[in-house]
């Protein structure tokens, strides 16, 4: 009897599906290349002829589709979180101890696999088939990169069948897409021969791979992926260890660390670190360290997790290589808030599985520190097995008339992009470029601007921040305000030989973001305008205790925490017990005495109205001395804050977000719902990621930590709150889910 087509097509689709995964999971090919294919055309063939068969989890899907707008931004259903890492042993051991005294008793067994250097991603199955892969991202969310990720032949469509009637519903798997070495050496000898560019490693060749739009070009580039944790998991056999979990994995069809050692104590986790570091070099893709994690799953319950990282396990990253090489030339390059950066062109050098052509020099001083000069023969080294940096020069290869670096020199004076004036921040041990309108700057501060700790400005990354400039669409944040859809719908991100649009879809959300960020807070105004030495900490507090930008711009209590720290520091000069600075004559002591004291009158006249306020707190009493005390804002940021805004580039903004009507407002201290309260907050929310959270809490009065006590007001909590919520409950603590957080908020 003769199969039916759908028949023949399922049965066709199983055996590809077989032969895939001995030729890429397990490495036994069992079917030769020729044959293969023709097995691959048939599929084809009949998909062509009867379009029904073509199926989401068909080997056909691999190739490709059509090119997609842009990606999605999608929620982990649980936070992807990184791990602490340490070059040091002995940090190792104090990690050991640290957990079995979280675990008294308790015989600990952990696990030590190799640290694969590739993009974090998570992989989602429902009933068995690849629904969903998602980029790291933030830790709470990530892009939807699902397309590409169909490209990689390392990763089942469909799960392979365990004969288990309570298989997962739900699968997470989570793990690191990487390029092999020997995939990444053929695909750059394939740009050497088309004339292309060259990737720098493999890691950045595989980072820009998934961020292709075009899956069928993705496609041809030689991704794969190594699966060795998981999400979600809803339904399916309980899995109750690292060991069990690595094994599931395998079973269902996923390629997991080819080694990993199980360890008894700290000796041996050691011994298993050494071990991984005389065997990686074999490994056909980077690894940059080694990770080391609590085997038992009800342990880890147990131990629990910061707000960034799991107590159970930790990263040992391995000592960065060396290898030395000529220092051919110092260039400049400008940076975000136009600080100009020395960089080293060097001989090119192999190092660590790729090759090392320039490296930072951080500053003209650091190069002074180190005496740098151009000819050197200088050592230099990966940090962290990502940036190269030059850690010393060999002096006595140095060539005869070399001369020391010279930025005034370097540069003539100007900024190398723009040509515009520059000058050195002597505070920062920086030049900076001046020019508002340094091309090299603009594409650099629109990123900032629309960052997720900024205005929040949805499409708005490296490359078409750098593609808005290019086009001259925008040369500044403000310029924003001003595009549309039908601008930015047509714009092309990629090359004229490999197009990308950026697309009408993604076009409507930067628009619509772009509005949004007109009523965002004074604190978010404040870290997007990227003021030298402005964080997102500092923006806070700024925006709490003014009420506008001309405000800050003007904020006695900035000029207050300035002339504090005159006062403090030229009681120091006229101390007259001073060692260094001794009294000259018993008139001059008499007279020091009284200057002190007048002064030391004002510095705690003026503490007291900066403690009033609560932008100032008394950490110590010195009798007739100045008190020891800290301030919201530090008197070096104060200066660079209040200068920003003196300069002609803080003139021209607050100008411009005039002319915008643009007004961000501050959130004063005191009158809010949780006026006072503090907060800790666990598991994941539906809705809201922990920044957001943690920002509405702010801005209605209160603040949070990272620990339940007793002096803890309220704890928010999510889906696998874990420990803290057990503790909260047992201090009888009220606990919050969002929907009654946000109401008790006003609804917003």
């Amino acid at each position: 009897m003769t199969d039916s087509p759908q028949q023949r097509h399922a049965a066709l689709a199983e055996e590809i599906r077989r032969h895939d995964r001995a030729y890429y999971v397990e490495a036994q090919p069992t079917i030769s290349d020729r044959d293969y294919d023709k097995l691959y055309r048939e599929l084809l063939d009949l998909e062509a002829a009867q379009p029904q068969l073509r199926t989401a989890d068909s080997p056909s899907q691999r190739v490709g589709g059509a090119p997609i707008d842009g990606f999605e931004t999608v929620r982990h259903a649980m936070p992807m979180m990184s791990l602490d890492n340490t070059y040091s042993q002995e940090e190792v051991r104090d990690f050991v101890v640290r957990v079995q005294k979280l675990l008294p008793g308790e015989p600990l067994e952990w696990l030590v696999e190799p640290k694969a250097d590739g993009v974090a991603i998570s992989l989602r199955f429902e009933d068995g088939l690849f629904t969903l892969g998602t980029t790291r991202g933030d830790g709470i969310a990530g892009d939807d990169v699902t397309a590409n990720l169909r490209t990689i032949r390392t990763i089942p469509l469909r799960l392979n069948a365990l004969g288990q009637a309570d298989a997962p519903g739900v699968l997470e798997v989570r793990g690191e897409v990487i390029m092999t070495r020997s995939g990444f050496a053929q695909l750059n000898r394939e740009r050497a021969d088309a004339g292309e560019p060259l990737f720098a490693n493999p890691r950045n060749a595989t980072a820009g791979s998934l961020k292709q739009l075009d899956s069928a070009l993705v496609a041809r580039r030689p991704l794969d992926i190594v699966l060795y944790g998981s999400g979600e998991i809803i339904g399916g056999p309980a899995i109750d260890s690292q060991s069990g979990l690595l094994d599931a994995l395998g079973q269902l069809g996923f390629r997991t660390p080819q080694h990993t050692w199980c360890c008894s104590g700290v000796d041996d986790v050691l011994d298993a670190i050494a071990e991984l570091d005389r065997v990686r070099p074999g490994f056909d893709y980077d690894t940059d360290g080694a990770v080391i994690k609590l085997n038992r799953f009800d342990l880890r319950e147990r131990v629990g997790a910061t707000a960034k990282a799991p107590r159970w396990a930790m990263a040992f990253k391995y000592a960065p290589e060396q290898t030395q090489t000529k220092l051919n030339a110092i260039t400049v390059q400008v940076g975000r808030t136009g600080t100009l950066t020395p960089v080293a062109e060097l001989e090119p050098a192999f190092l660590d599985g790729s090759t090392i052509s320039r490296a930072t020099l951080h500053n003209e001083d650091e190069i002074a520190r180190k005496d740098i000069r151009v000819g050197d023969t200088v050592l230099i080294e990966k940090r962290g097995d990502v940036i190269p940096g030059v850690i010393s020069v060999l002096r006595e290869l140095r060539p005869a008339g070399a001369e020391p670096f010279d930025m005034q020199g370097a540069t003539g004076g100007r900024c190398p992009e723009c040509g515009g004036e520059i000058r050195k921040d002597e505070a920062f041990v920086a030049w900076r470029c001046i020019n508002l309108q340094c091309p090299a700057q603009a594409a650099q501060r629109l990123e900032h601007f629309a960052a997720r700790a900024a205005l929040d400005i949805e499409c708005l990354g490296d490359i078409v921040s750098d593609k808005l400039v290019e086009r001259q669409l925008a040369r500044g944040p403000m310029d924003l305000f001003g595009l549309t859809v039908e601008q930015l719908g047509p714009l092309n991100l990629g090359t004229d030989d490999e197009p990308r649009m950026f697309g009408e879809k993604n076009a409507t959300k930067l628009v619509e973001s772009v509005a949004r960020a007109r009523g965002m807070g004074l604190d978010r105004w404040l870290f997007a305008l990227a003021i030298p030495e402005m964080g997102r900490t500092i923006a806070g507090s700024l925006g709490k205790f003014h009420d506008d930008l001309p405000a800050v711009a003007a904020s006695p209590l900035l000029r207050n925490v300035i002339a504090l720290d005159e006062k403090v520091a030229e009681t120091v000069r006229i101390n007259p017990r001073s060692r260094k600075n001794r009294p000259n004559s018993d008139a001059d002591k008499a007279k020091r005495e009284q200057q002190y004291k007048n002064l030391v009158a004002e510095i705690r006249e003026m503490l007291g109205g900066l403690v009033s306020l609560g932008f100032a707190k008394i950490s110590k009493e010195n009798g007739s001395h100045p008190p020891n005390y800290t301030t919201e804002v530090g008197p070096s940021v104060a200066r660079s804050v209040l200068d920003w805004f003196a300069s002609g580039i803080g003139h021209a903004t607050l100008e411009r977000l005039a002319k915008l009507g643009i007004d961000p407002r501050g959130d004063r201290p005191g009158g809010g719902v949780f006026d006072g309260k503090t907060f800790v907050i666990t598991g994941t929310l539906p809705t809201m990621s922990r920044d957001e959270a943690k920002a509405k809490i702010e801005a209605t009065g209160g603040k949070t930590t990272g620990t339940v006590s007793k002096k803890t007001d309220y704890l928010l909590a999510g889906e696998k709150a874990g420990s803290k919520l057990a503790k909260a409950k047992a201090l009888e603590i009220p606990i919050l889910d969002e929907a009654t957080f946000l109401e008790l908020c006003g609804g917003e």
